[in-house]
């Protein structure tokens, strides 16, 4: 996985797109990687968030199509055509908590493996595109329903059909992300972020990305709720971190 690397550490894996001469755009070998990554990081119970960053100055400017083309004519065509939506899925099915720290270029391919995780951060300098219908090809890889949950049908269409590039502001006002902050200091923020939630409890963590997994999925059951409360109550982490807060939330009373 030499276009891909992985870093774990106090309970937070880093997944970086390597491939910074070409703007991290992803290859049939990148998404590959990124499927038997998130495999092995689904079985960590190590890991409680998986940060999803690009090398260099950008995120990623989405599919490498010429790397792509000749693999779409062969047999197994299909499967190749295939891997960016087993890439997408594999990302929005991981057990932990998923951030994107977006810089710069976040086009196609790449804005939709962003949709597929649970918060979105980006610098000010972040240029969003959907510029597939200009190549000719619709959007794949499961895209369309990520990027409709994200930002409403209406306003996904415009993206969609016209291709048009965006900024980080209306994307935070589209709701595509959840903050933008100063390109100088995105590692800063992006880190600060991912081991606050990396503090949380283990099992309150899963809980929660069970419930959002429900909820996008349209299996959300809030009858539930209790038994995951009672669950918590009998956690020895979550009962510990809830006495601290109770102890911080008193003396300050």
């Amino acid at each position: 996985m030499s276009d891909l690397k992985v870093r774990l550490a106090e309970g937070i894996a880093r997944v970086v797109f390597d491939r910074p001469s070409a703007l991290n755009a992803l290859t049939p070998s990148t998404l590959g990687g990124l499927i038997d990554a998130c495999a092995d990081l689904a079985k960590n119970d190590s890991v409680r968030v998986v940060a999803f960053e690009g090398a260099g100055s950008c995120f990623s400017a989405g599919a490498d199509l010429p790397a792509f083309l000749p693999l779409l004519t062969d047999t197994g065509a299909a499967d190749v055509a295939d891997l960016g939506r087993r890439a997408t899925n594999a990302v929005a099915e991981l057990p932990q908590i998923t951030v994107a720290g977006i810089r710069s270029h976040c086009i196609g391919g790449g804005l939709v493996l962003a949709g597929a995780c649970d918060i979105r951060i980006a610098s000010d300098d972040a240029r969003f595109a959907i510029p597939e219908l200009d190549a000719g090809i619709p959007l794949g890889w499961g895209g369309l329903e990520h990027v409709i949950r994200l930002l409403g049908e209406t306003l996904a269409a415009d993206l969609v059909l016209s291709c048009r590039p965006f900024g980080a502001d209306e994307a935070l006002r589209g709701g595509l992300i959840s903050r933008v902050v100063p390109v100088d200091r995105l590692q800063e923020e992006l880190a600060t972020l991912v081991s606050a939630i990396a503090r949380k409890p283990l099992s309150v963590l899963r809980a929660t990305k069970r419930q959002l997994i429900a909820i996008r999925e349209g299996t959300f059951d809030a009858r539930e709720d209790a038994a995951v409360l009672l669950s918590a109550l009998k956690d020895p982490e979550a009962l510990a971190v809830g006495q601290q807060y109770l102890m911080k939330r008193m003396r300050k009373g």
